[in-house]
């Protein structure tokens, strides 16, 4: 079966929960586009992004 990635609404982290890890109550979207694989949060991109902790992250989350 094939693995899907869904998107948190909110910080756009990817997982493949319904419901995201981060903010438990949020439900997760499988409408996304593009992706970033943050690895060091000091790197200007993770700093242009507002990102905070390592991870998958969705570029766009549709509502």
């Amino acid at each position: 079966m094939k693995k899907v990635y869904k998107a948190c609404r909110i910080c756009k982290r990817l997982t493949l929960d319904d419901v995201c890890p981060v903010h438990g109550d949020e439900k997760t979207r499988e409408d996304w586009f593009g992706f970033l694989i943050i690895n060091d949060t000091n790197s200007i991109i993770a700093k242009k992004a507002d990102i905070k902790e390592p991870g998958i992250y969705a570029i766009k989350v549709r509502s």
